[in-house]
């Protein structure tokens, strides 16, 4: 199936059992399709600047394996995690611009995570498609989002956790999320006129003019469900427990604004993924993506012990520089973060299951470069989390560097893995140089 030509027909149903084609899986043990009653969600989360490959990847083999420096702070959850070396981001673009532009489109224009939002939501009717989080992520980017609704159209991710929280559960937290506001009113007026207009143009309209339109379109049903509370239970879900530390938006702060502050970055950052857990087992949405600040990120982490930008560190010289241990330490202070994010989902329970979102989820932690002194798309710092309802197999290190007749694998083959996992059964998604399918022995 080419996913180039079957995306509208997806839209349009493809997802409605929620079940997967089979295709082949290999590793230390058989991995099962979800069933019907399994509903795989997905998280993608980014963290800038690439990494230092040496310092980085795994050594050992496939079960038996030990992180080096900069990975190391993953090693109490490795378990629950598969790292891949030897994934190339193949095709137009380069350095931190191109990267970005790929990681999740594969050079695709449509980039996953919207992607499988609209399509999964098609069966799951749920009040939000995909949900875009950012910690810093518009502060000062020059280079862009990850998410891509069509060919050069990002999806900014919201770094302000207290306006996700009321676009997701309807208010402030510890408010009525049942009670309909003045302004939502004035919303769901506002947005029913633009609907019919925008549908009479559509009508007048062909080829790309009319793709685009029915993106803007299919945006504006999504707000309308959401005011009008379609498919969701945020009223019935218990979100008492979000914000407990009492993060407020100071009304002064202009420039930067409270939560572009780097001295709250972290508590910003753990509020985002206190909600991308929420959304999840609230059935809000099955796909949320998160950036942590963005490309030649400027953000600075004191509590690294770095007084240095990430950028600046990521240009580290060699890997014995004062430098290189600068952007080693930034890197575990991120991978800390992965951690809090990993183990919220191991005490947070299915919605649709018994076990938990961990055990139903698959996550992608992503860079926009490999190699941050070369600028380059080579052995990529990716890793895989969770188990997507049976279908992944961790606690493994997969190298195929070399593998493609002498090449690196293509992470477009990574991403389409991902749709399978996720009930959509595309056999490409982006960048097809070197071959179509999921990746072999994931």
């Amino acid at each position: 199936m080419s996913h180039r030509f079957s995306r509208r027909q997806l839209l349009a149903g493809l997802a409605a059992t929620g079940a997967m084609a089979p295709f082949a899986r290999f590793g230390r043990r058989r991995a099962h399709a979800a069933t019907d009653g399994e509903r795989v969600k997905a998280i993608f989360v980014y963290v800038p600047d690439g990494c230092i490959p040496s310092v980085w990847h795994p050594t050992g083999s496939e079960t038996s394996f030990s992180l080096p420096a900069m990975s190391q702070p993953l090693d109490p959850i490795k378990s629950d995690l598969v790292f891949l070396k030897g994934l190339e981001m193949y095709g137009p673009g380069a350095t931190h611009e191109g990267g970005i532009r790929k990681v999740l489109t594969g050079s695709d224009p449509v980039s996953l995570d919207v992607f499988l939002g609209k399509t999964v939501n098609q069966a799951d009717g749920l009040p939000f498609d995909s949900l875009q989080l950012g910690v810093g992520a518009n502060f000062q980017n020059g280079s862009g989002s990850m998410s891509f609704i069509g060919e050069n159209v990002p999806v900014q991710p919201d770094d302000d956790p207290l306006n996700v929280y009321a676009r997701v559960f309807g208010g402030a937290p510890g408010g009525d999320p049942s009670e309909e506001s003045p302004r939502d009113r004035r919303r769901r007026a506002i947005l029913g006129l633009a609907n019919a207009d925008m549908e009479r143009t559509q009508s007048r309209l062909a080829g790309i003019d009319a793709d685009k339109l029915d993106i803007h379109l299919e945006s504006i049903r999504a707000v309308e469900r959401r005011l009008g509370g379609g498919g969701g239970s945020g009223g019935a879900c218990d979100t008492g427990g979000f914000n407990s530390g009492g993060y407020v938006n100071v009304e002064t702060d202009y420039y930067p604004k409270t939560y572009e502050k780097e001295e709250n970055f972290r508590t910003v950052g753990e509020l985002q993924m206190d909600l991308a857990a929420l959304a999840l087992s609230c059935k809000m949405t099955r796909v949320v993506s998160l950036m942590w600040s963005h490309p030649v990120s400027p953000t600075r982490i004191a509590e690294s012990g770095s007084g240095l930008g990430n950028h600046d560190a990521s240009h580290y010289g060699n890997p014995g520089s004062a430098t290189a241990a600068a952007f080693v330490s930034m890197k575990q202070w991120f991978m800390q973060r992965f951690v809090y994010l990993i183990d919220s989902l191991r005490r947070t329970p299915d919605p649709d299951g018994g076990g938990t979102l961990l055990q139903s989820s698959v996550v992608f932690l992503c860079s926009e470069l490999g190699d941050s002194n070369l600028h380059d798309h080579r052995q990529m710092p990716f890793v895989l989390a969770g188990q997507a309802c049976g279908q992944l197999t961790t606690g493994r290190f997969l190298d195929y560097s070399g593998s493609a007749n002498g090449d690196n694998q293509p992470h477009s083959k990574l991403l389409t893995s991902i749709a399978n996992m996720m009930g959509v059964p595309v056999d490409r998604y982006g960048y097809t140089g070197h071959g179509t399918g999921p990746l072999p022995g994931l």
